[in-house]
């Protein structure tokens, strides 16, 4: 008996989107940061940290604790609609950057 395979190839096809980028942030003064925590364990206390330093070091800038004003963005998103979600929410804070931290 001939036995006949047929190979699939497993991988997902993406499409690829072209990204443009505002450009780098030279310097902070007068910005927004925005701090994502994504609720693992720990991650909020390197985040409290770095809100510390950049308002001892940095003149006019805005800290937002996302994690502290928007606590649904507290999670580890498991897709793209839960990733979005969160993602808006964060635009919504108008943020010049995010920095976003995981813990354990």
């Amino acid at each position: 008996m001939i036995q006949e395979w047929e190979l699939l190839n497993p991988e997902g096809r993406g499409i690829a989107k072209p990204v443009e980028f505002e450009g780098r942030i030279l310097a902070l003064e007068g910005k927004t940061v925005v701090l994502r925590w994504n609720g693992k364990p720990n991650g909020d206390i390197f985040l409290n940290r770095i809100a510390e330093l950049l308002i001892e070091k940095v003149k006019n800038i805005k800290v937002i604790k996302a994690y502290e004003v928007a606590p649904e963005t507290s999670m580890i998103s498991h897709g793209i609609e839960k990733s979005g979600q969160i993602a808006k929410t964060l635009l919504s804070f108008n943020p010049d950057i995010v920095i976003a931290a995981q813990a354990d």
